[in-house]
């Protein structure tokens, strides 16, 4: 398969044939489709976004992911797992506002469960300081200083086992 890159949205579109619709609802889909000149094959994913900022304007994003015949087969016949973004762990093809299809790898931003963990962490720490604070009135400001110093100690606990 040629390496993914970059290209105008509305000229792959042209080239591009179902192959067969997967799933669908009124704001996803899920397809396996062929580009009719390279023959190769990917599954789309259709978003279509309303975007109430903007007065209800819709936004639609494509994702194209490159499989080879063995897995446009397990898709096919429903052996194979295909929702974005559990599915997406290999780099595709994706739009945004604009008409280009972009490379992207979401393989960088796996195997971050460490850092997940530390960042709750953090955010624990924080309300309980936070707690703690709001009933500093009566602490002097040697406790009050105490009371940071135990945070930002904390903190870096925490920090120093996400690294580890």
């Amino acid at each position: 398969m040629d390496a993914l890159l970059a290209r105008e949205k509305d000229e792959f579109l042209s080239c591009i044939e179902t192959v067969k619709e997967l799933e669908s609802s009124e704001f996803e889909s899920y397809s396996i489709v062929k580009h009719t000149e390279t023959g190769e094959h990917y599954l789309r994913y259709f978003l279509s976004h309303i975007n109430l900022s903007e007065g209800g304007r819709r936004d639609n994003y494509d994702h194209f992911l490159p499989i080879d015949s063995d897995d446009v087969l397990g898709l096919m016949f429903g052996e194979q797992p295909y929702r974005f973004p559990e599915n997406w762990r290999s780099p595709y093809l994706r739009s945004g506002n604009d008409n280009r299809l972009i490379p992207f790898d979401p393989s960088e931003n796996y195997d971050l469960d460490e850092e997940a963990a530390a960042e709750l962490a953090m955010v624990e720490q924080l309300e309980l300081y936070k707690q703690q604070w709001m009933n500093a009135e009566t602490m002097s400001a040697e406790e009050k200083e105490k009371l940071t110093k135990q945070y930002f100690a904390e903190l870096d606990k925490i920090l120093k086992k996400a690294e580890e």
